[in-house]
């Protein structure tokens, strides 16, 4: 899966302190949170900012305000909900709908997209425990069969 890097240079929501949560494209050189489990993932924030007209979206940020680790491969540290199940090594991980990250089981479905694989357990019943170590590889779910 080849992928574009688009240069970032407005958001479509405020993005401050959303460390670990999922964006992707809502226009060109536009990112917001990713809305669903069927959005194509651009990458997770690692440094979160707000634009330069707060309370106003779509608009512009500073240059350098915001990061996103947007290269399939690399490792990053993700937001978990707390309404996934737990994570073990290895699992698929997907969003929820709110930027955050679950993980995909049985259920998946045909046209989700999956964002990459678990590197590190996590025990949702422990709020410490809400970060997980994900390695970025998007993929889509052409057909998916459950035996």
């Amino acid at each position: 899966m080849d992928k574009v890097l688009n240069p970032i240079t407005a958001i479509s929501s405020n993005l401050t302190g959303l460390e670990g949560y999922g964006v992707t494209l809502t226009a060109p050189n536009t990112v917001g949170l990713s809305a669903d489990e069927y959005a194509e993932p651009y990458g997770v924030i690692v440094q979160g900012c707000d634009s330069l007209t707060p309370g106003i979206y779509p608009s512009p940020v500073a240059e350098g305000s915001l990061v996103v680790m947007p290269q399939i491969g690399d490792f990053v540290w993700v937001c978990i909900s707390p309404y996934s199940s737990n994570i073990k090594v290895g699992a698929w991980l997907g969003q929820q709908g709110n930027g955050q990250f679950c993980k995909f089981g049985d259920d998946l479905q045909e046209g989700y997209r999956i964002w990459g694989r678990a590197m590190t357990e996590v025990v949702v019943a422990y709020p410490a425990n809400g970060r997980c170590l994900m390695r970025f590889q998007p993929e889509f779910i052409f057909h998916w069969h459950k035996f």
